[in-house]
């Protein structure tokens, strides 16, 4: 039975990325930055006891923090989802919020598991799409994109402009860079796949203390329905994965030879906000809830991704948006009960 350690256990990611490894027969370390989240894990899922141990690791730039974890633990893998977060408000500062924790928090870990890990096989980073793009229609006009793409916002500019969904993307590409400079310059013997999703959408199963404190990418699909919206708005990122397809595809890649020292783009098919809200209108419950459409799917430039070879790589049947709203819509309606 393999050991892996998660980083960022209590994500959105990474508590689907738990159910992953517990049915691919993984034992887990999970690491989460407060105790408070221990028993919030295990209190919503006390199924994964058998399976997962939860540790605390405040700093994830602190080298010396995962020293310590990898003395204690001899790790077959890694899978690394914990970043900073777009939808922190206290993320306001490029440097400090961004750019720093995205480079060193992923570096930290890797020169810690070169020196420390010797069983330490493969890892797995949650990159993002946003390291290609921002999504801004230019952008997405100059494509095709492929695994070689990188955002063509350079450090300065987006420290220049300070925006919060700029400096996320920056952190995006500079994390993803600094893990690469790695690979190449110390050639570990474990090896290393980023993936490359865009919107993650699916149902929560991590800790949530109320539909108004939902993760971003659940909590557009509940402005959908909560009154937000009387016309359906413009899309932010027109195409998306299904949250469990992702988790199933970190699990995969840590075994799959072809995947090695590569960067995957996963699924990169086309979306809008209409395709999604279509999909929600054939949900019962939300007869009545929904925006009217607008026409903005119309509108849309869609992002040219060159994306079958490596879901080929990758090897998954991904789910349908049906199937996605559908479920993500249950989860949240539940929630919503739990507080009527």
């Amino acid at each position: 039975m393999p050991l892996t350690l998660l980083t960022g256990a209590n994500s959105f990611v990474g508590a689907h990325v738990i159910n992953s490894l517990v049915a691919a027969g993984h034992s887990i370390v999970g690491t989460v930055r407060r105790p408070n989240l221990i028993d919030q894990i295990f209190g919503l899922h006390p199924e994964w006891k058998t399976s997962l141990e939860l540790v605390v690791l405040e700093d994830y730039a602190d080298e010396a923090s995962w020293d310590t974890l990898f003395d204690k633990y001899q790790f077959d893998h890694i899978i690394h989802v914990a970043a900073p977060l777009l939808d922190n408000p206290a993320n306001t500062d490029y440097d400090r919020d961004f750019l720093k924790p995205s480079v060193e928090g992923n570096v930290a870990l890797l020169r810690s598991a070169h020196r420390k890990a010797p069983t330490l096989k493969s890892v797995a980073v949650t990159g993002s799409v946003n390291a290609l793009t921002t999504g801004m229609p230019d952008e997405l006009k100059a494509g095709p994109m492929t695994n070689k793409t990188w955002l063509a916002i350079p450090q300065e500019k987006a420290r220049e402009l300070n925006n919060a969904y700029i400096s996320y993307c920056s952190g995006k590409k500079e994390g993803e860079l600094a893990i690469w400079d790695f690979v190449k310059t110390e050639t570990p013997s474990f090896t290393v796949t980023v993936l490359l999703p865009a919107l993650i959408f699916g149902p929560p199963l991590q800790p949530v203390k109320s539909v108004k404190a939902l993760n971003y990418s659940t909590n557009v699909i509940y402005s959908f329905f909560n009154g937000t919206y009387t016309e359906i708005p413009p899309t932010t990122f027109p195409s998306f994965v299904d949250v469990r397809d992702l988790a199933d595809a970190h699990v995969k890649v840590l075994t799959t030879p072809e995947a090695a020292n590569r960067r995957l783009l996963i699924n990169a098919k086309p979306m809008t906000y209409t395709m999604l809200v279509r999909a929600l209108a054939k949900v019962p419950e939300l007869a009545g809830r929904l925006p009217a459409e607008s026409g903005e799917d119309e509108k849309v430039t869609f992002a040219e991704f060159e994306a079958d070879e490596d879901n080929k790589v990758i090897g998954l049947t991904f789910r349908t948006v049906e199937e996605t709203m559908a479920d993500a819509a249950k989860r949240i309606l539940e929630l919503e009960k739990q507080e009527a």
